[in-house]
């Protein structure tokens, strides 16, 4: 295997742990494990400075535009190409659950490709402004906090301002 291929795999189990063990620290925290929750926390954070890391190693950390772009490109993807195949399979499979997540998640990109084009085209002229982020769908919502998710109807409690 070169080495170029060795990144990649610890580039994706690195950012897939990160995300795991985020997950891991939520399920520690409900359950009332607060010292197991920040330790699980603390080990999403290694993991995703590590990811960070090998993302400038593999050049795939650019300028902003472009950074933006390629978001933009990816967030395509997956709106026309990722998605309506996995929800095509899920149906195929007799996989409701799975295919109503993937048909939320088209949902939630068609806005995060509209924010992220406002971004590319403002880049230089972007307006302050707060985002929140449903914690229950992934939406994102942008300026005054709203008062209920705009796709899944969470609660305002459900949704997080980003720093």
């Amino acid at each position: 295997m070169k080495t170029d291929d060795n990144l990649q795999m610890a580039y994706s189990a690195t950012a897939s742990a990160s995300i795991r063990y985020c997950a891991f620290a939520k399920t520690a925290e409900k359950e009332g494990y607060r010292q197991i929750s920040k330790l699980l926390r603390a080990l999403a954070e290694a993991e995703k400075i590590q990811a960070i890391n090998i993302l400038r190693i593999i050049g795939s950390l650019g300028k902003s535009s472009a950074n933006l772009a390629t978001a933009i490109d990816g967030k395509t993807y997956d709106l026309t190409q990722r998605y309506p195949s996995a929800i095509e399979q899920a149906d195929k499979d007799g996989n409701p659950m799975a295919s109503t997540l993937f048909q939320a998640a088209i949902n939630t990109t068609k806005t995060h490709i509209r924010l992220l084009n406002l971004a590319l085209e403002n880049l230089n002229r972007l307006k302050d402004s707060e985002y929140w982020v449903c914690s229950i769908c992934g939406f994102i919502d942008s300026g005054d906090m709203p008062v209920a998710c705009k796709n899944c109807g969470a609660a305002r409690e459900k949704l997080n301002r980003t720093v």
